[in-house]
């Protein structure tokens, strides 16, 4: 990783202060940074150092007594650099205090220069990144926990991308199996019509309906079984039947997406899987391995199995041999996982061909694979990443693990799936089989969020147009559903209570959206230009100012450390999306403190010229960071 790829005025200052506490102190600088701390009061300085007690073993001396000596000679070495002010040492703690004066105008000029790419960095530059998500089943709508998903997996690729990943977001379309087989039964037996009801909702209803049935009449049962088989070929009418439905029910899906802000470069459907002779290819590949045999004996007798007893975690295992591949040659979910899984990295070569399936309302194509379009190279990807229920985090390791034991090491280490714990709303739970999610899917939801939005732009705004009223709601209604989405690590369990997600004045999306909001009323007001060439930003030194620049500084940290502890665990991958959202509430509560406390346009010049800069500096790195976080920027509320 190369840090001069990131532009970030707090990364210049921390590392001139580590190379001169390493000259100083005679270490390392690695063992410099790791002493380094944040303050628990801003008044004992913008950075700590416990540095005094490394040297106090080897020293033999009191760390105080040490801070002290080395305070003094980081005084004398800093008293010409103009980034620092002083230092000092209060116990064993060195506390260093940056000047203020030269931090505003850093920071300020780097955001105004940079504008909406401030926060972005080049870190990653070369790397890219397949992330798929959302995955869901083309028979019902989204509901709750599916939204979380998708908008994890959204919001995950939009900070890859900020650090210079090239990211490619691909879903996958199950339009086979048992589900597909039911409805599809249902439509060919009786002529039914949506009656203007959005298709992924007409057919989750359907569902239920034809479920209850699968499990209480057993000639219904046979007959779909029966056609669950014929949907394998393409000639059929029941194949033919059910493509329409499955396309009709992907695009009602699509548009609850677009509606979230989010977009796919490509679907994968199961269907042109089991007809692209991509499972062929992956057989071959995983018989050419030790560890991959074709048993000839025993109740498992012509599977193709993995044994993974020749791994030390797996070694005691009573049955050792996880089937891939049936006897009758038919794939099982692992070994379906893990073809798809090769196919993602490249490992075999891209059976597919491709054609639009939409233009999306970004103006972007999404394509889908299929057995009668072009041909398309997407390319070889450094990291996948699946977006997944954390139920699914033992198959998910179990597809790793089989690419370890295939020989493909860098693969494996490189395979990820971000694990998500369900959300609930207000004490129910959800279950596309038992219909639970009628009245709470997300469309449901979105809508009811918009609708208590409404409520408050109304008071806040009596005398607007309903067109301005029903646009601003719609933006509060979509950014506070996917703020609260995001507002909590992926693996901890979220109850969805909507005086939490619509809070205008705590730590919720509307509270970020009317930060902007109210920062860019300012700037209307503001009868100057913004220039960072034609003011005195020196004059920002009051405690409000300096800890909301401190706080624009780290900006461009926050994005990249979030990337950096993308780390494994035995659950998951861990992804710190709250860490984003924390930040931005943490923002916007010190401009808050900023506005309340201080004067900005009625203050006298050139304070007020600086006031106002420092103001288009927080609007638009809060902007940068919703962004990130999918949330909309609303101009007035």
């Amino acid at each position: 990783m190369n840090s001069n790829k990131s532009d970030s005025i707090w990364d210049l200052y921390i590392s001139v202060l580590v190379e001169l506490m390493s000259e100083i102190a005679d270490m390392p600088t690695e063992t410099i940074k790791s002493t380094l701390e944040t303050p628990p009061d801003f008044k004992l300085g913008d950075v700590a150092s416990t540095i005094a007690f490394n040297l106090a073993k080897t020293l033999k001396k009191n760390p105080k007594v040490i801070a002290e000596e080395l305070t003094a000679s980081f005084n004398e070495m800093t008293s010409q650099n103009p980034m620092f002010d002083r230092v000092e040492a209060k116990g064993p703690y060195i506390n260093v205090f940056f000047n203020r004066s030269r931090l505003a105008s850093d920071v300020i000029g780097l955001v105004l220069k940079k504008r909406s790419e401030y926060g972005k960095s080049r870190v990653f530059a070369g790397k890219r990144a397949l992330v798929e998500f959302p995955a869901v089943n083309p028979s019902k709508p989204w509901h709750i926990g599916h939204t979380r998903n998708a908008v994890i997996g959204d919001t995950l690729c939009n900070i890859l991308e900020a650090v210079g990943y090239d990211v490619l977001r691909i879903d996958y379309i199950n339009d086979l199996g048992l589900q597909i087989a039911q409805l599809t039964w249902k439509l060919m037996k009786d002529d039914i019509d949506p009656n203007g009801k959005k298709y992924d909702h007409f057919l989750g209803h359907l569902y239920v309906d034809v479920q209850e049935k699968f499990e209480t009449d057993p000639e219904v049962e046979r007959e779909i079984r029966e056609v669950s088989r014929r949907l394998e070929d393409l000639k059929s009418e029941e194949s033919s039947v059910s493509r329409e439905m499955v396309t009709n029910c992907v695009k009602a899906q699509c548009q609850t997406a677009y509606r979230l802000g989010i977009y796919h470069n490509v679907q994968v459907w199961e269907s042109t899987i089991a007809h692209s002779g991509l499972l062929d290819k992956v057989k071959k590949i995983l018989l050419s391995c030790d560890s991959i045999v074709k048993l000839e004996g025993g109740e498992k007798a012509g599977c193709i199995v993995a044994k993974l007893d020749s791994l030390e975690e797996f070694k005691d295992m009573k049955d050792p041999y996880k089937v891939l591949f049936r006897s009758d040659g038919t794939r099982t979910y692992t070994g379906a996982d893990v073809a798809f899984q090769m196919w993602k990295f490249g490992i075999v070569d891209d059976p597919f061909l491709y054609e639009v399936f939409e233009n999306q309302p970004n103006g972007k194509p999404v394509y889908r694979t299929s057995l009668k379009g072009k041909k398309k190279d997407w390319g070889k990807f450094n990291a996948v990443f699946n977006i997944i229920g954390s139920a699914q985090a033992h198959p998910q390791k179990l597809i790793y693990t089989i690419l370890y034991l295939l020989g493909y090491h860098k693969e494996s280490e490189n395979s990820h799936h971000v694990a998500y714990e369900f959300v609930g709303l207000e004490d129910e739970s959800f279950s596309g089989r038992k219909g639970t999610w009628v009245g709470y899917s997300c469309d449901d939801v979105l809508d009811r969020a918009r609708e208590l939005a409404r409520k408050e732009v109304e008071m806040r705004n009596p005398d607007e147009s309903d067109e301005f009223k029903d646009a601003v709601a719609e933006s509060v209604g979509i950014g506070a559903v996917r703020y609260r989405l995001l507002n909590a690590s992926p693996d901890r369990k979220i109850t969805f209570r909507w005086h939490e997600v619509l809070d205008f004045n705590g730590d919720a999306g509307p509270y970020l959206q009317y930060s902007i909001a109210r920062a860019k009323r300012i700037l209307e007001k503001y009868d100057g230009g913004i220039s960072p060439e034609n003011v005195d930003l020196s004059v920002l030194t009051s405690d409000a100012e300096y800890e909301l620049l401190k706080a624009i500084a780290r900006f461009p940290n926050e994005v990249l450390e979030i990337v950096i502890g993308l780390k494994k665990e035995a659950w998951g991958t861990s992804f710190s999306s709250n860490r984003l959202t924390t930040y931005c509430y943490r923002l916007a509560t010190l401009f808050s403190k900023l506005y309340e406390t201080i004067p900005i346009l009625k203050a006298d010049e050139p304070m007020r010229k600086a006031r106002v800069h420092l103001v288009e500096a927080f609007r638009q790195t809060m902007e940068n960071g919703l962004r990130l976080l999918g949330v909309p920027i609303i101009e007035r509320m």
